[in-house]
């Protein structure tokens, strides 16, 4: 029986695994370092008592098709907006940068995108799309060298930017759209535009905040819903209160081979957990439509991944990908034909144990596997028509994600 009171709980208990304001030697960032193997090391500082970052960078530049400069992040998941104060505190090449940048990972030619101050006051939006690509640029007119506030908003793959100068108003420049994906990069990067010399940046009054889902969205123990890989059919999620329900409709060619194309509902976890839910089909469709519990390191279509799925026909079915981009693996089980079936997954380690149950019987534990995933880690409910022409419907029930302690000696 579906327990609102349960579902507040298991919420409450989960908040910590994906919050914001963490505070620690880097303030509420994780990481720091240079990003593209300038000459001149860079470094980053933060001052509790201030709350300000004190950031020294190097580099030819953040342009082109790779970047060198020093970066400060921390990774997240999901809609936010990131503000800080920044102030150039040595001369140097005009073009010299600092600002907010969201990066797919630290590969000196990743994608990414920003709003940065170049060293002449001229504010600028960049973004490369893909790996490798040419970085596309906006620029605003030059207000000339100065304290500059920034904001910047990402809200699924809508990121929009707002510049104040010296105190005054924040104004909205306009907006982009950004598919890095999720989990991301978030963070704060000086470039000096040359290899010669170092840039240092003051930045204040940083707040990185998570946003609320739209108004009227609720997705239960999860926090975002969307299409992986672009499938040509738009997917959906929706979640019941009254009654505890998801119902999730996706399309898509297959979960399968080295890239995937489905409909996730998912939220960001770490560590060990335990993952059940009660899948049916409704309606007819392809023999190996599939549905079931995945884990997934990004919404990349050929992310790392492990699941238990459903097919169409009734067929349990434990598959992974090990490395991104690589085929999948699977394993397939025997099966009676279609039906209701539970699920459960739980994650210990690099450990993904699958248990099955089928029409109300007893849960049974039916295979294990490994796969290597990087903290966090998407966690969530998948569904793929097996067709790109059509979708499917799943509705799932008694659905729990429960952290788990980690075994005995094993350090939290």
């Amino acid at each position: 029986m579906y327990n609102p009171y349960m579902r507040e709980l298991l919420l409450l208990c989960l908040l910590p695994v994906s919050a914001f304001a963490q505070t620690g030697k880097l303030g509420a960032f994780t990481d720091s370092g240079d990003i593209g193997a300038p000459p001149i090391p860079g470094s980053a500082e933060f001052d509790a008592g201030a709350a300000q970052y004190r950031i020294t960078g190097s580099g030819t530049d953040i342009w082109g098709k790779a970047d060198q400069f020093h970066y400060l992040w921390r990774t997240v998941s999901g809609n936010f907006a990131v503000t800080a104060t920044a102030r150039f505190l040595t001369e140097g090449n005009d073009h010299r940068k600092a600002g907010i940048m969201l990066r797919q990972s630290p590969d000196t030619d990743s994608p990414y995108c920003d709003l940065v101050i170049h060293g002449n006051g001229m504010p600028a939006v960049q973004f490369r799309n893909a790996r490798g690509d040419t970085t596309n640029t906006v620029d605003f007119p030059i207000e000339g060298p100065g304290t500059f506030q920034l904001k910047l908003v990402r809200q699924g793959a809508t990121i929009t930017v707002s510049v104040a100068k010296s105190g005054a108003p924040l104004r909205e420049l306009g907006h982009t759209s950004s598919q890095l994906g999720s989990p991301v990069l978030i963070g704060l990067a000086v470039s000096s535009h040359t290899q010669g010399a170092s840039n240092t940046v003051l930045f204040s009054d940083v707040s990185v905040e998570p946003l609320a889902l739209p108004a009227g969205q609720n997705l239960g123990v999860f926090t975002h819903s969307g299409d992986v890989g672009g499938p040509s059919r738009k997917g959906s999620a929706g979640f019941d209160a009254a009654t505890g329900q998801y119902r999730v409709t996706g399309s898509g060619a297959n979960i399968w081979a080295r890239q995937d194309q489905f409909q996730y509902v998912w939220r960001e976890m770490s560590g060990n957990f335990a993952v059940t839910a009660t899948m049916q089909f409704l309606g007819q469709g392809a023999e190996h439509r599939k549905a079931g519990i995945m884990l997934r390191q990004s919404l990349d279509a050929d992310s790392t991944y492990g699941d238990i799925v459903i097919h169409g026909n009734g067929m349990p079915g434990i598959q992974w990908r090990s490395n991104q981009g690589e085929n999948t693996n699977a394993f397939d089980l025997p099966f009676d034909g279609p039906g209701k079936f539970k699920l459960k997954l739980v994650r210990t380690g690099v450990g993904i144990t699958v248990s099955i149950a089928r029409d109300g019987a007893e849960l049974k534990q039916v295979a294990r596997t490994e796969v290597a995933f990087r903290n966090p880690i998407l966690v969530g409910l998948a569904v793929c028509s097996h067709q790109p022409d059509a979708s499917d419907t799943v509705v799932f029930s008694d659905v729990s994600v429960e952290p788990l302690a980690p075994p005995a000696g094993q350090k939290p």
